[in-house]
């Protein structure tokens, strides 16, 4: 009996991780969303009601947002700033 429980105690951990990999892509995913809407803040080239789509689009789709963002929002913009600039 005492032996089984000693058993009991030693398979079993002491102590659970903090987060586990859930717990890290969320974090990974807010880091993505913050510094995404920040991007969008900061970008000068959109005019008011294009930063405000972009700024509705990355919290409506929580994932793909931020991507989107970066992979097209921000490359549309610097491809604009350029055709200003000839």
């Amino acid at each position: 009996m005492i032996l089984t429980q000693i058993a009991a105690q030693v398979t079993e951990p002491v102590m659970q991780p903090p987060f586990g990999i859930l717990g890290f892509l969320l974090i990974v995913n807010g880091i993505l969303f913050i510094s995404a809407l920040i991007s969008i803040a900061r970008n000068r080239t959109y005019t008011s009601a294009r930063t405000v789509v972009w700024a509705l689009i990355v919290p409506a789709v929580p994932v793909l947002g931020p991507v989107l963002w970066f992979a097209i929002g921000r490359r549309a913009a610097r491809d604009n700033l350029r055709l200003a600039d000839r």
